[in-house]
């Protein structure tokens, strides 16, 4: 009888635990929901996304035309202080009008959306200082002419872009101007995520001082 009332005690132990678990813990359809949400919020807005960046507001705005639709923290590169990006090295996270060249996984970063940094004003302040040279400058306008991904391996430097948080940083994010990047713009992996159901190769993306 003993034996009989403690398997029932310990049976019903188990279901309560089971039945915890299935409410504090979201389905997939819950998650995929929950990226998908921002999309669904944005359908029916008139025009085309696209990001505006304030460096000085440690913020990134996505747009929907001219209708600002979501804003998220971020955080920039070491270099911050030191103004606009000039040269591989100085961990500045440029200022300018960019696009999204490429979108990848990453194994460090979660995930990462490379810009078109460096762009044609960079371009024209590098080969004037003979930062780079002609034929890395024509290499560079040929690129942002046809929207690609313009070389990275120049003194100007390059592999900037948009990606998450890594181990190391942990809640980073959280403390407000504490920059720790080599120029890029880092954000919340959940932000990320969100952000990725709704932008493409060739958004349009504003980083303003």
């Amino acid at each position: 009888m003993v034996g009989i009332r403690r398997h029932g005690f310990f049976a019903l132990r188990l279901l309560a635990g089971l039945l915890l678990l299935s409410c504090i813990t979201p389905a997939p359809g819950a998650l995929n929901g929950k990226r998908s949400s921002l999309a669904s919020a944005i359908s029916s807005v008139a025009g085309q996304p696209r990001l505006v960046i304030g460096k000085s507001r440690y913020t990134v705005t996505l747009y929907k035309g001219e209708r600002p639709v979501k804003t998220y923290p971020a955080v920039f590169g070491k270099g911050y202080a030191d103004g606009d990006k000039q040269m591989q090295g100085d961990r500045r996270t440029p200022e300018g009008d960019f696009y999204i060249c490429t979108m990848n996984d990453s194994k460090r970063f979660h995930k990462f959306m490379g810009l078109s940094y460096p762009d044609m004003k960079h371009a024209d302040a590098g080969l004037r200082s003979e930062m780079i040279s002609p034929d890395e400058y024509a290499m560079i306008k040929k690129a942002i002419e046809e929207r690609l991904m313009p070389p990275w391996d120049t003194r100007l430097g390059g592999a900037v872009g948009i990606h998450g948080r890594t181990l190391e940083t942990g809640s980073a994010l959280q403390i407000v101007g504490e920059n720790w990047t080599d120029g890029c713009i880092a954000l919340d992996n959940d932000d990320l995520d969100e952000l990725t159901t709704v932008l493409s190769l060739g958004t349009p993306v504003t980083i303003l001082p």
